[in-house]
């Protein structure tokens, strides 16, 4: 809980880190007009896979935030990035596993921020922190070795992003891409426990 006196909403949930430049938190009810209020911009959805609406309606945002608070098992694999004080949405970032079998300890690390925040260096500082959380101690459980990242080449900053992460780049998936009629490679990027 926010301890801020002149916190509006003092009913969200703790943040999972706390950071000088953002907040990782839990979703909650309250973040459905910034979800849908930031995430219908096409400057943001371009960067991300197509499975993101575009445009990005209210029932858009409040479907995705009904989901989120109420994922189940012992840790929520979507989180809130917010302001570090009063707890303001400002993105999101989230893993998915990528399945049972041989890439059951393997997941994506996904993230995306509202344009009014960016180049503030609150994703980097975010994606750093989260993704050793998740290795460390959010997904121990599940015994988690291993988070992949998906950029497409057009995207420069979510690269800075990782590689500032400890991300390696392992490979490029040559026209792998193919989104609003363009084509483009998507770089694959790793991140191991035991590289932290």
């Amino acid at each position: 809980m926010s301890t801020s006196t002149s916190d509006p909403t003092p009913s969200l949930p703790s943040p999972i880190l706390t950071l000088p430049t953002c907040q990782i938190r839990p979703y909650h009810a309250s973040d459905v007009d910034a979800v849908a209020r930031y995430a219908n911009n096409t400057n943001v959805a371009r960067r991300l896979r197509p499975h993101f609406p575009s445009p990005y309606t209210r029932a858009d945002a409040e479907s995705w935030v009904q989901h989120c608070t109420s994922e189940t098992g012992t840790t929520p694999t979507h989180f809130v990035i917010a302001d570090p004080v009063t707890g303001e949405f400002y993105g999101s970032i989230g893993i998915r596993p990528m399945g049972s079998g041989d890439e059951s300890r393997t997941a994506e690390l996904g993230y995306w921020l509202g344009e009014p925040f960016w180049g503030r260096g609150i994703m980097s500082d975010a994606a750093a922190a989260f993704a050793r959380w998740a290795l460390e101690e959010g997904y121990t459980s599940q015994n988690l070795l291993r988070l992949e990242a998906h950029i497409y080449a057009t995207n420069q900053a979510s690269r800075a992003v990782v590689t500032k992460a400890g991300f390696v780049l392992e490979g490029t998936r040559r026209k792998a891409g193919f989104k609003h009629g363009e084509v483009f490679d998507i770089y694959m990027y790793a991140l191991l426990r035991e590289d932290l």
